[in-house]
């Protein structure tokens, strides 16, 4: 059986799960997965990067045109980037410890016992405020609607692609406020949380770390 574990985190927009996920990752000395797991689908699909990205973590629609596949193929690009990257997921899981941000990722490896699988929500003041940073906005109006609509989108993907709600308990261990909590002390306790729950992860850690120091 695996001893690796996998932390996979799903946000909200403008919650700073992704700064969350990365803080994690270093703490734990672990890969971080997000886009750049798009590489490896495209390497293995033979699917264009440029076309991946375009379809990265949205919902099939069979009507827009250029989102079909070639002749005699079955599904969507982003049917294919789904199926593919799942796997690519179970494959990277059976093989080493990593965080990964979104792509049903919960969902994907909820067979896997050394997963903990988390969901970064946060107060709309603090996101509306991340959003106007993040796109050098200066209209909180404009960075609503941002929030919305990426949100929707989110939710559209998460519950096209499994049978969960988005934004709930379903499928996740824990909900965190990272305006309760502060982006640092956040990934400070998820990673705590990891070494808690699996201690022969953390006395690796602490060997690997003796080993650095010989």
């Amino acid at each position: 059986m695996s001893r690796n574990i996998v932390i996979t985190i799903g946000r909200e927009v403008g919650s700073g799960g992704r700064e969350i996920a990365r803080k994690v990752a270093t703490l734990l000395n672990i890969n971080y997965y997000d886009k750049n797991i798009l590489d490896i689908v495209a390497e293995k699909s033979g699917m264009h990067k440029a076309v991946l990205h375009k379809a990265d973590e949205k919902a099939a629609n069979p009507f827009l045109s250029s989102y079909m596949v070639q002749p005699g193929e079955y599904g969507t690009i982003n049917d294919r980037l789904f199926w593919t990257q799942s796997a690519v997921i179970k494959d990277l899981a059976s093989k080493e410890s990593f965080v990964i941000v979104g792509r049903c990722a919960n969902y994907v490896l909820s067979d896997m016992d050394r997963c903990l699988r988390i969901f970064i929500y946060a107060d709309d003041e603090d996101r509306i405020s991340r959003i106007k940073d993040r796109y050098m906005l200066d209209s909180a109006d404009i960075a609503r609607k941002e929030i919305k609509q990426t949100d929707k989108q989110r939710r559209s993907y998460y519950q096209y692609y499994t049978d969960l709600k988005w934004g709930t308990s379903e499928g996740m261990n824990m909900l965190i406020s990272s305006s309760y909590f502060g982006i640092n002390k956040t990934a400070e306790m998820i990673a705590d949380i990891v070494k808690t729950r699996w201690p022969d992860y953390a006395q690796k850690e602490d060997d690997k770390s003796a080993e650095n120091h010989d």
